[in-house]
């Protein structure tokens, strides 16, 4: 069989089985060990299995000709409106080192299937029951599986910045009601590169415990935080609450919905250092909780993502505490 068919049959098994599974999520987790471990690894191995053993080359080209596979799933998927582009950017280098090793295994496969009987070196016609249990395998393992490989992770990030201004300035950028105008706006993060929504603006209607502060982000994506914790130039402390029915599905992947059943941001704290040399220091952390079988790789992520956002936060109060003192200038 060649090549090109080869990639084209197991990209088709790759969309078939991502489609059973959606249809059966009820039973069986997209975020599970067993669709994003074990059916890339098939994926890779359909692929270089179905080729003849003349064009396996080398090690290298099992390993990394599934890639292409993967890559044509991503493709195909998102524009099917599937798959959402940040959950596909975050699960590819895993799902295509996944299909690497199935690859090399079917790779080892063919090289002793050619060295026991040269005329059979080519591709043969797999029997309907190998095709029935390419199926049927993933699918039972999946319903097995269920929910028992998520496991809870909490996790904390905190960013820090020192700012040229009292303690009184910076809290009052802080507390105050205020829109994120294009200039603050950080359009060359990794978070907003990824297809985050930006910050639009955030409102405040009361400055003292359980007052109510609203972040609002492009897209319709909002976070609700209530203060928990209130000490003037010194602490601010906002639980947030999430409804993921709230959040619109154009904006984010159902495996990475905040507030869903695999990530949630629970706290963040805001705190105020008077430096020896008058500057403030300002820090901000965030405490949120991740829960897949693979934490962590999807804790990798998350740390660069939340870094991200929190510098963001930070340099936005930096730049409203510039604008101000220049104001004050005139």
């Amino acid at each position: 069989m060649k090549p090109g068919l080869a990639v084209l049959l197991a990209s088709v098994y790759g969309l078939t089985i991502r489609i059973l599974f959606g249809f059966l999520s009820e039973i069986m987790q997209i975020m599970g060990i067993v669709f994003l471990a074990l059916i890339p690894a098939i994926v890779g191995f359909v692929t270089i299995y179905l080729m003849p053993v003349r064009q396996l080359t080398s090690k290298t080209f099992a390993f990394f000709m599934p890639w292409v596979t993967s890559l044509i799933l991503l493709v195909v998927t998102i524009l099917l409106n599937i798959e959402g582009a940040i959950c596909w950017i975050m699960i590819f280098p895993f799902f295509a080192v996944m299909a690497g090793f199935g690859g090399l295994i079917a790779f080892e496969i063919k090289k002793k299937q050619a060295q026991k009987n040269a005329e059979k070196n080519d591709w043969e016609k797999p029997t309907s029951l190998q095709v029935s249990l390419l199926f049927m395998v993933p699918v039972l393992l999946g319903f097995i599986e269920g929910e028992r490989s998520l496991t809870p992770k909490e996790m904390t990030i905190r960013r820090e910045v020192s700012l040229d201004a009292t303690p009184k300035e910076v809290w009052q950028q802080i507390i105050s009601s205020h829109e994120t105008l294009p200039s603050e706006s950080s359009g060359g993060s990794l978070s907003n590169l990824m297809g985050f929504p930006r910050h639009s603006k955030t409102t405040l209607d009361t400055a003292a415990v359980n007052g109510k502060r609203i972040a609002y982000y492009e897209k319709g994506l909002y976070f609700e935080e209530t203060i928990s914790q209130y000490e003037p130039a010194q602490k601010l402390v906002l639980a947030i609450k999430t409804d993921p029915h709230k959040i619109p599905p154009t904006v984010m992947d159902e495996h990475i919905l905040i507030g869903g059943k695999h990530l949630d941001i629970l706290e963040d704290v805001y705190e105020l250092e008077t430096l020896s040399d008058g500057r403030t220091r300002l820090l901000l952390s965030s405490r949120f909780y991740i829960n897949t079988p693979f934490n962590w790789y999807a804790g990798i992520w998350a740390e660069y993502l939340m870094k991200d956002i929190l510098q963001n936060e930070l340099d936005r109060i930096e730049q409203r505490i510039l604008k101000s003192q220049v104001r004050a200038l005139h």
